[in-house]
């Protein structure tokens, strides 16, 4: 059962809250833990209440645990605890559940990890989310009203036994648009545990010139046994001709980088394409 869906934001804040200068943070915002079977270990969850505000009031805040994954398209997708095969919000124990947040406080969560002796190796995901409290909302006659909400989310990655990273490049497209060059690489994790590449993309001439590149790139991380493919935009029009892309990678799993190769054509500006709103340069990964 699937309950939210994200575009990669861990952390939401209400327009109003900022216009105030009030910011609340929740630190980590990933753990990554590496634990044997059967093993425990009790951390804490930071929240963090900034404001500028005098009058700032105390937030009611309530706690709960979530599965999440990653989807092909880079969506970050959460779901009730305990219903994804890689699941680890039954090991995990959390107090307060519920606490109120004190203005320009930091109040913590404690959390407790236990795995289980007979868990499977690979990586077991899980999310703390932390959002307020429902208040009862008391309706004026002939007023407008406008309730708004955050919603946080500290991931979670349980590490257990083998790990295996095996990373793969699966296929390279590029695409020209009004709105400059789409290079689409899908990325295959083969291995059990999550991989966080690294690429860069270099476009030649037909005569062999670099026009354009874009180096030091964090692409979406790919989770285990699992595949991702999203844009990556060069905003910059091109003239007409046939060009070469270049896509490299390294995976960060112990072998040496690949590098995709693609052939690009250009015609008159006149006749491109629309943009690709549903492709964007990929955001921080979690």
């Amino acid at each position: 059962m699937k309950i939210h869906k994200f575009l990669f934001i861990l952390l939401l804040f209400s327009v109003n809250a900022w216009a105030q200068g009030d910011s609340i943070a929740l630190a980590p915002a990933r753990v990554e833990l590496e634990m044997p079977p059967g093993t425990e270990i009790t951390f804490v969850v930071n929240l963090d209440y900034r404001t500028a505000n005098n009058d700032a009031k105390p937030a009611r805040i309530v706690a709960s645990l979530n599965d999440w994954s990653i989807t092909k398209d880079g969506q970050v997708e959460f779901y009730k605890a305990g219903t994804q095969s890689d699941s680890a919000s039954s090991w995990i124990i959390y107090s307060p559940a519920e606490t109120t947040v004190a203005p320009g406080a930091t109040h913590s969560i404690r959390v407790t990890v236990s795995v289980p002796a007979d868990a499977a190796p690979g990586d077991h995901l899980a999310a703390l989310i932390i959002e307020e409290r429902p208040d009862n909302l008391k309706l004026a006659q002939n007023t407008r009203q406008m309730i708004v909400r955050y919603r946080m989310a500290s991931m979670f990655y349980i590490k257990v036994g083998r790990l295996e990273k095996r990373g793969t490049l699966e296929n390279l497209q590029a695409e020209v648009s009004a709105k400059g060059i789409f290079v689409t690489p899908t990325l295959k994790n083969e291995g059990n545990s999550v991989v966080r590449p690294f690429a860069s993309i270099k476009i030649f001439d037909s005569k062999g010139d670099s026009v354009a590149e874009i180096t030091e790139i964090e692409p979406l991380p790919v989770l285990g046994k699992s595949t991702v493919s999203q844009a990556m935009l060069i905003e910059k029009q091109l003239p007409p001709g046939t060009y070469t892309v270049k896509y490299k990678v390294d995976f960060q799993d112990g072998n040496r980088a690949t590098e995709g190769v693609v052939d690009l054509t250009v015609k008159d500006a006149a006749n491109l394409p629309p943009n690709i709103a549903s492709k964007t340069t990929p955001p921080k990964s979690p």
